[in-house]
């Protein structure tokens, strides 16, 4: 994975505004003031870090994006999973209970053939070319 400088620096910066944003959160709220001057230690750290020397967010970036990696793969599975079962499910409840067959299933012994008769449409070149 080539890593740009630019991510670099985005990913020093964000992280760096995040890290000030709670310990201007906590300093307002007043609530767990000890972690106050660590988060902001930590915030200016990683922005004299991006500034300075932003070769040595390296090591960090890729380990962050590994972590962020294996917790998205965990996330899409289970929205996608979350998404297929309610809606495919749902709807396929609705339609059992109102007994519709949209894609005409049902079985019927008298008939000879499933095969839907189209009509005959006379002969155009273009529908061959532009077909999508």
């Amino acid at each position: 994975m080539k890593i740009q400088t630019k991510q670099l620096k985005v990913f020093g910066y964000g992280l760096a505004v995040i890290l000030a944003f709670f310990a201007w959160r906590f300093w307002a709220q007043e609530k767990n003031l000890s972690w106050v001057p660590i988060l902001g230690a930590a915030s200016l750290l990683f922005a004299c870090v991006t500034t300075f020397r932003l070769e040595a967010l390296i090591p960090f970036y890729t380990r962050w994006m590994k972590v962020a990696q294996f917790i998205g793969s965990i996330v899409t599975v289970l929205i996608l999973s979350i998404i297929f079962y309610f809606v495919f499910g749902i709807v396929g409840i609705m339609l059992r209970l109102l007994r519709k067959d949209l894609l005409d299933q049902t079985m019927d012994r008298r008939t000879v053939s499933y095969w839907h008769k189209r009509p005959q449409t006379e002969f155009q070149k273009d529908r061959y070319r532009k077909q999508f």
